[in-house]
């Protein structure tokens, strides 16, 4: 008796916290396709972008999937404007009132690069994560917080934003961010190389690179809204 106690309370464990697997009956591949149908479309009217995207999908996880991949196969990484941003946050680092002014410039630069270049850094994907849900009618949050394989140094401020979304009661994290490619150090040029891995990453894998600001956000324990 005690043993099955175990084993139902190591079940519950992993199905607490398994993301993707929840979803392995829905076939994700029409939103996919969805998403691809809508490739290089512009950003200057996000309502009617996401009814097309999503009017045709039936489920709530179909509709985030095809938002998700559509945001991760047509926004490319800025590296030149992360660079910079770091630089400047470093050094007002003990500054916080230049540093206060860097931000809300900064902030301006990336909506504007976002919408007009489809280019970004992590703010401008999980911003266009939030606000796409949105208009689907799903509940997303943006998440500030520390991409832990940087340096310690790197690490002084929150250096890293991702998202977490509302399925069927639940919440899930993804980093649309590190699911869309890489940045080509040998030319600074970004690359698209779709990582799966961070749609609906299982919390105990996602801490071990995400420290969000807020712990609730590691998901580690049950969120109460």
């Amino acid at each position: 008796m005690k043993n099955f106690i175990l084993l139902l309370s190591f079940t519950f464990i992993l199905s607490s916290h398994a993301q993707q697997e929840d979803f392995n009956e829905i076939n994700f591949t029409k939103a996919d396709q969805m998403a691809q149908r809508y490739k290089g479309e512009s950003l200057y009217n996000l309502p009617l972008l996401t009814h097309r995207l999503t009017a045709h999908l039936d489920t709530d996880a179909e509709r985030f999937r095809v938002i998700y991949y559509w945001v991760c196969h047509n926004i490319s990484g800025a590296y030149d404007m992360m660079a910079m941003n770091n630089r400047k946050r470093h050094k007002f680092k003990n500054d916080p009132k230049n540093l206060q002014q860097w931000n809300t410039r900064f902030k301006k630069e990336v909506f504007t690069t976002l919408r007009r270049d489809k280019k970004t850094l992590c703010t401008g994907y999980a911003y266009l994560i939030q606000v796409m849900s949105t208009y689907a009618g799903l509940e997303s949050v943006i998440i500030n917080g520390y991409d832990t394989t940087l340096r310690s140094k790197e690490m002084e401020l929150p250096n890293h934003s991702w998202n977490a979304i509302k399925l069927n009661g639940k919440w899930y994290l993804c980093d649309a961010t590190w699911s869309s490619g890489y940045t080509d150090m040998s030319t600074y040029l970004f690359e698209f190389e779709y990582d799966n891995r961070y749609f609906l990453m299982a919390p105990a894998d996602f801490i071990k690179t995400h420290t969000p600001v807020i712990k609730k956000w590691t998901l580690l324990d049950p969120v109460v809204d």
